[in-house]
């Protein structure tokens, strides 16, 4: 399991804003609570757009990638680490992009739990 992050919102603002890789930052029902300008300029949803909504039913239109979702999201429920190679996601326009997926569990000091996803996109 994974040790008790402290929380400090500056620092995580800055770090979060600054990533090039897209990220987004979700509850334990996988609702986004934030994404960063790399996920934006990755899959075209503004934060207006995306806070709020399932992550998968944003990103995972099709069902072969629902199945990789649900797959991701019940091994992130066991407190495992996610790694996901060269899997299929959808941009906001529609169109299909390969990326690279790391999805890890924090604990935060208040006992809140978030799930991080980072997303890199990928050539070919």
């Amino acid at each position: 399991m994974a040790d008790v992050v402290p929380y400090n919102s500056n620092l995580f603002e800055t770090l979060f804003q600054k990533l090039e890789e897209g990220f987004a930052l979700c509850d334990r029902d996988h609702v986004i609570l934030k994404i960063n300008p790399g996920f934006t300029a990755l899959f075209g949803h503004t934060p207006e757009e995306a806070v709020g909504k399932r992550l998968d039913l944003l990103i995972a239109t099709t069902p072969e990638m629902m199945a990789s979702s649900d797959a991701q999201a019940e091994r992130i429920r066991t407190w495992e680490t996610v790694l996901s190679e060269a899997v299929f996601r959808t941009r906001k326009d529609g169109s299909v992009i390969k990326v690279s997926i790391v999805g890890n569990v924090y604990h935060l000091a208040d006992g809140e739990v978030l799930y991080c996803w980072n997303y890199l996109g990928l050539q070919g």
